[in-house]
């Protein structure tokens, strides 16, 4: 091969792989009042923050989900932001039937007195056809503000 071809070669690998960095580091992100009573009879008691989340108004912890669609396939990293002491979520990837494809481990926020964190739910394989969907157990008086797919 001719010097100019390899150089064409080596200039055309780093530009993709320069693009594929981009685009694995771009982060979709979802309100937490995106998020829905898992069952319906719950609804009620959920409410929209005046920040874009939403509370558990209700005097116990309720299940409730959202997804969030990416565009690139690959492994992303899941968070969830929310203010709690003992609530929990997880993050699944879903199949083009909607199984559950790459289910993610339960985390918990930290107990004590309720503050804000972000609750790292780990890497999940995604497809670009299918969404990332969250669940979680939210606690009396907590809130979720948002959660992104990296």
């Amino acid at each position: 091969m001719s010097s100019t071809v390899i150089r064409s070669l080596k200039a055309g690998m780093v530009a993709s792989l320069g693009l594929f960095a981009a685009s694995a580091g771009a982060a979709v992100n979802g309100a937490g009042f995106d998020f829905r009573a898992m069952n319906p009879a719950d609804a009620g008691c959920l409410v929209r923050s005046s920040f874009g989340g939403v509370v558990n108004n209700c005097s116990t912890s309720k299940e409730v989900t959202a997804s969030l669609s990416v565009t690139t396939t690959g492994v992303h990293p899941t968070s969830i932001s929310m203010f709690g002491s003992n609530s929990w979520c997880q993050s699944v990837s879903t199949n083009g039937v909607g199984n559950g494809a790459n289910v993610g481990a339960f985390t918990w926020t930290v107990a004590g007195p309720q503050t804000w964190q972000t609750l790292n739910t780990g890497d999940r394989t995604v497809w670009s056809w299918s969404p990332v969907v969250f669940r979680c157990s939210l606690e009396a008086g907590g809130i979720i503000g948002s959660y992104t797919v990296g």
